[in-house]
């Protein structure tokens, strides 16, 4: 049996098409690279939130880079 991926399963529990075009902007090379430019983005934040010591400033850390992966992975 073939192990799928978390999103691929989820999809076939909803019956949705392959062919949508949210699937299909999540295999593009484009958004890839988003991607792991979100995950260093993430890095880079958790070493400010470390760095900080103040529960508010990680906090403001993290809904601020929340927000930014957000809006950075949203197709345009």
């Amino acid at each position: 049996m073939i192990k799928l991926d978390l999103i691929n399963r989820i999809r076939r529990f909803y019956k949705l098409p392959e062919n949508n075009p949210e699937f299909i902007w999540t295999r593009s090379t484009t958004y890839q690279r988003r991607l792991e430019q979100v995950k260093s983005g993430w890095i880079v934040a958790g070493l400010l939130m470390l760095a900080s010591g103040s529960t508010s400033a990680v906090i403001v850390i993290g809904a601020f880079s929340g927000f930014l992966s957000l809006a950075f992975l949203e197709r345009s």
